[in-house]
């Protein structure tokens, strides 16, 4: 996922990110309300690497989604011609880069709303592991930038002490899901695009010489996409120190699949809208 003068386009700058940020929110919080009081160490999942090549081989896949150099349209029934737009300025170096996000990304909200959810530190670094992560088992808990919801983790029990999932927890994720439902798709369109080379960057020093990152964020969106609806309790286990489904078919989901049944499926439904259209606009970028 330039800094224009106008807001709207401002606020915008992070749609791609917010939309998909939601999701990773509140798998984070829920790990962390995981986490058991005795302060037991829990190992962090290893970032997954490119699988190895021979010296001197980089295997460039051919790319799906190209993002534009240039400030990008969408491609529509009805052409609409673009506005004009100011000259871009330098882009930071990604090492560099927090103090604009940061500036963004206050724009959605005033900045005491924001900063109570959010931590900005190495923010597209962090966003970009985390993407790259939700197709794996768990998200490193060292790479988020959410701040916990207020309120405890519950659980509730029935008559033999069987545990459930409490819905009175998808209640704390509604200022995330209503940060994604509230942000306007169409207009991100030329501020990801200028913002991009820091995602690529950020994506190929993970390990991932030549591939590319819109390709890889594309492919886990329609990965969350195809997360299956669960209505009724949601029986919980914790065999050691984190809470799991006491299903098994539910449990060897993706971290991804996994947070959209653990907000509820009243979240999950506007979260699986939201990442809808935002891929259909992210695969229409046209240069």
């Amino acid at each position: 996922m330039q800094r224009h003068r106008d807001n709207s386009e401002g606020i915008n700058l992070w749609v791609p990110v917010l939309i998909v940020l939601v999701v990773v929110a509140a798998l984070y919080l829920w790990q962390k309300d995981e986490e058991p009081a005795d302060g037991a160490q829990v190992e962090q999942p290893v970032v997954p690497q490119e699988e190895t090549q021979l010296p001197g081989e980089i295997v460039k896949p051919a790319i799906k989604y190209p993002v534009p150099e240039t400030p990008a349209r969408i491609q529509e029934e009805e052409e609409v011609v673009p506005e004009p737009v100011e000259p871009p300025k330098p882009l930071p170096a990604l090492d560099e880069s927090d103090p604009v996000m940061q500036e963004e990304l206050v724009r959605l909200y005033d900045q005491q709303k924001f900063g109570e959810l959010f931590l900005f530190e190495a923010i597209v670094r962090h966003f970009v592991v985390t993407i790259d992560n939700m197709t794996g088992p768990k998200l490193p808990q060292r790479y988020v930038f959410t701040k916990p919801p207020t309120g405890k983790f519950a659980v509730r029990k029935d008559a033999n002490d069987n545990e459930f999932l409490d819905p009175n927890n998808y209640k704390r994720y509604a200022d995330f899901v209503k940060l994604a439902e509230t942000v306007d798709t169409r207009k991100f369109v030329s501020l990801y695009v200028r913002y991009y080379p820091l995602l690529q960057k950020a994506y190929e020093e993970l390990g991932y010489p030549g591939r590319y990152f819109n390709d890889r964020f594309i492919e886990v969106i329609d990965h969350l996409l195809v997360t299956p609806e669960v209505k009724g309790p949601v029986n919980l286990v914790r065999p050691k120190v984190y809470y799991q489904f006491a299903d098994p078919d539910l449990e060897k989901f993706s971290a991804g699949q996994k947070i959209l049944i653990r907000i509820g499926p009243d979240n999950a439904v506007k979260v699986k809208a939201k990442l809808r259209e935002l891929r259909q606009t992210l695969t229409k970028l046209k240069k």
